[in-house]
């Protein structure tokens, strides 16, 4: 086939335009990771609370961290919102102490013991006391913690200690680790002054895809998706990830553009011989393409490797939040062949002008 004899006879000049789709494409698959490696720690726990809606204070802006109800607000919630089961939540940032000297932020998430909002244990056992705690297993893996330890939280100017019950799977909140507690432990970690000034949850997790109400007084309802899509930064966050990717694929275009117009410059007066001798301009292009389409997926193939590689060595223990799923290295290799067959689109449109008179005249 014309194509691939021209890039066995040019074996340096395709491998060098390889190497540099293969740089790019890598960067585009690692900006592609840490987005979704950030996505995930912003509240994939969130997105696992086994509930359909939550429902926050109305003067919050559906921010959890500034959401606070009271029990009445609570009450109301439940009897009101015509969801099929509702459960109060607290959430509350911690920073715990797991080891001498060694300290770091957790996310504490109260919950009611044997309610649907708490999390299925992978090792240990489900809540019983007010003095356990649930730790997911990210924090277990930063920490070391294991079931029976102790954990001491925060409680005003002192510190409570809680034993490790189990360990769940359920990701982060606000990129921190989740642990739960109950909610009693959850009032006293949150707010120290008056009893009767304490709030009696952050928001309510409610079982329902339709509501009787999605509004009441003092509070609001809304899906997991928009409560996850109001998290603060995640939407600034995202917006930069894919501003990165399409630039990384705007770079990619470009130089396979720019390439290939090269090699169809150089190479014009053989093109219009070929011309006069009967090849058509249909088959000229298709073996351009062609070109173009084993640069980049050689390339893309060359990238997900790099990356799986780095991801099973260099980053398997680190902190760095990068993540990758087939389905978004598929997507990324995929659009860099896109982009690579738009960018050769000049020197497409440049073979299929040549007149073979002119071009061999040029010669």
């Amino acid at each position: 086939m014309l194509a691939i004899r021209e890039m066995r006879r040019r074996k340096l000049q395709f491998a060098l335009v390889t190497g540099v789709v293969a740089l790019v494409s890598f960067l585009i698959i690692m900006v592609t990771g840490l987005g979704l490696g950030l996505y995930q720690r912003a509240g994939t726990a969130l997105l696992s609370l086994n509930g359909d809606q939550l429902a926050y204070a109305d003067n919050a802006n559906l921010s959890l961290i500034r959401s606070r109800l009271t029990e009445a607000q609570v009450r109301d919630i439940e009897a009101k919102s015509g969801a099929d089961d509702a459960t109060p939540l607290g959430y509350i940032a911690a920073v715990i102490e797991y080891a001498p000297g060694r300290r770091d932020t957790a996310a504490v998430v109260g919950l009611v013991p044997g309610s649907f909002a708490e999390p299925r244990t992978i090792e240990g056992r489900a809540l019983s006391s007010p003095d356990q705690i649930l730790v997911d297993r990210s924090w277990a893996r930063l920490a070391g913690t294991r079931v029976g330890d102790v954990l001491p939280l925060p409680v005003g100017f002192d510190r409570r200690n809680f034993t490790v019950a189990g360990i769940v799977d359920q990701g982060y909140f606000f990129f921190q680790p989740a642990v739960y507690v109950s909610l009693e432990a959850w009032q006293a970690i949150a707010y120290q002054g008056d009893a009767s000034q304490r709030p009696a949850a952050s928001v309510v997790l409610l079982k329902g895809k339709t509501l009787d109400a999605s509004r009441g007084s003092g509070w609001e309802a809304v899906t997991k998706r928009t409560a996850f899509d109001n998290i603060e930064g995640v939407q600034a966050q995202q917006s930069t990830v894919n501003a990165l990717r399409y630039m990384g694929l705007l770079i990619g275009a470009m130089v396979i553009g720019v390439f290939f117009y090269v090699i169809t410059l150089q190479k014009v007066s053989l093109l219009g011989i070929l011309k006069a001798i009967g090849a058509s301009g249909f088959y000229l292009v298709t073996q351009g393409l062609l070109q173009v389409a084993v640069v980049s997926a050689v390339g893309a193939l060359l990238a997900v490797g790099l990356a799986v590689l780095l991801q099973t060595t260099v980053l398997a223990s680190s902190s760095v939040p990068i993540a990758f799923t087939t389905s978004a290295v598929l997507t990324t290799a995929l659009s860099v062949l896109v982009a690579g067959m738009i960018g050769a689109g000049l020197s497409v449109r440049q073979v299929a002008a040549i007149d073979p008179i002119i071009a061999m005249q040029q010669q």
